[in-house]
Order: structure tokens, then C-alpha cells, then sequence
């Protein structure tokens, strides 16, 4: 019974979390693109700002200066570990190899068996930081949902089950139960990517673009805006 679970999981079930997470992804991009294109045309300026929104785009995949600050260095750190463990592991994971390719047909490069447990264990440990630090800093705990709470716990999941299946001394329940629990999980946080804040991990080049080509103000708008507030000619 167990090994049709199994079957079920690591085939249909496997192919039906990618294509919805495909599709979703697809929708969000298309809306996107839709949104950027209403808000340059009201803003009426067609000059497009595409070195600063590579320069930005840049700037949020290499965070040196967020480094430099010493109050949330380590936060930063965990948070670029996190990103990073998310996409590389599950990816490049050498037993994940036959699952791409009998989902997808492409067979991908993988990772020495020590290295993914490394940047595995890398990323539970980062996301236990980033877990504590959201409960023990007020004001992150008042402004976190339950998404904020779910997502890195279901990510926390994922990579613990997987790593008790890829070393069965670790866990207490066997490799089999585990590494079907490991299946369902990551088949879960598959399916929640579209709908999560975990879809800037796949779309983060467009975060920038919407910011400088959709936050754009109208021609004279500096003016209205003083005509408004009663202060014609003033700097504001």
C-alpha cells in the first residue's frame, strides 16, 4: 500500500503540483505584464528606466549593502540562505534527477551528495532563524499573517522529511514513510507557490520592473499636487 502511495506521489500527483505551479505562475506574469502596460500608459511617459531596474534587480539578488547593516546582518544572511537552499536543492538534488525526468523528460546536472546536505541543513537553520526572529521581534510577530507563519514552516518540512529519507538513521519512522511524507510536502508548497509570497522567488526580476514602470506619475503632476495642498510654486 505504501509503495502505491509512493508511485501516486512521485508520478501523477508530482506532474499535476508542476503544471498547476506553472499555470500559476503564467497567470501572475500575465497580469503583470497586463498591469504595467494600463499604468504606463495613464502615467503618458514612455521613457522606460532599464538600467535602474537591472541595477535594482541586481542589488536584490547580490544584498551587499543590506549586509552592511549590523542590526539585521544575520537576518540578511538567513534570508539569502533560505532563497538560495529553496531553488538550488530541490533543483539540483542528486535523487531528484529520475523524478525531473520522468515528470518533465529532462534529465538536470546535480550536486555531490555532501554538498546538497550541506546547503540543506544550511537551509533549516536558516529557516529556524527567520522563524525565531519573526516571533521574537514585536513588531514583525504584529505584522505577520498566517502565510508569513505557514509557508517557511511547510518549507521547514519539506527539507527535514527530506533529509531523514536520503539518511535513514535520522529518522524514526523509516526511510519510505518518510520520503512519502517528504513527496507530499514538497507537492504541497508546489501548489502554493502561485498563490504565496514564495512566487517573487520565480518572478523576482519583475518586483523592480513594477516598481519604476508602474509608480510613475503623470505629466504636471508635481503641480496638481501643489494646486491641491494650496502651495502654487512652492517646493514641497
Amino acid at each position: 500500500m505504501l509503495d502505491r502511495w509512493i508511485d501516486l506521489a512521485s508520478g501523477p500527483l508530482l506532474r499535476l503540483a508542476l503544471l498547476v505551479m506553472a499555470l500559476g505562475l503564467a497567470r501572475v506574469l500575465v497580469l503583470q505584464i497586463v498591469e504595467l502596460a494600463i499604468a504606463r500608459g495613464r502615467a503618458g511617459d514612455p521613457a522606460a528606466p532599464w538600467r535602474l531596474v537591472a541595477r535594482r534587480t541586481l542589488t536584490w539578488l547580490l544584498p551587499a549593502r543590506a549586509l552592511r547593516r549590523k542590526d539585521r546582518v544575520a537576518y540578511t544572511a538567513a534570508s539569502i540562505l533560505f532563497h538560495a537552499g529553496v531553488i538550488v536543492v530541490p533543483v539540483f538534488l542528486w535523487g531528484h534527477g529520475e523524478l525531473w525526468r520522468q515528470a518533465i523528460g529532462v534529465a538536470l546536472p546535480s550536486l555531490p551528495p555532501r554538498l546538497a546536505d550541506a546547503l540543506s541543513l544550511m537551509t533549516v537553520g536558516a529557516l529556524v532563524w527567520l522563524l525565531a526572529w519573526r516571533a521574537a521581534v514585536p513588531a514583525m510577530r504584529e505584522l505577520s499573517g498566517a502565510q508569513d507563519w505557514a509557508v517557511p514552516a511547510l518549507c521547514l518540512v519539506v527539507f527535514l522529511t527530506g533529509l531523514a529519507a536520503a539518511h535513514p538513521a535520522w529518522s524514526p519512522f523509516g526511510a519510505r514513510p518518510m520520503y512519502l511524507t517528504h513527496l507530499l510536502s514538497a507537492e504541497a508548497l508546489l501548489l502554493a507557490v502561485p498563490f504565496s509570497k514564495l512566487q517573487h522567488i520565480v518572478l523576482f526580476w519583475t518586483t523592480q520592473a513594477s516598481t519604476e514602470l508602474g509608480w510613475r506619475f503623470t505629466p504636471r503632476a508635481g503641480e496638481q499636487v501643489r494646486i491641491s495642498l494650496g502651495k502654487q510654486g512652492q517646493a514641497i
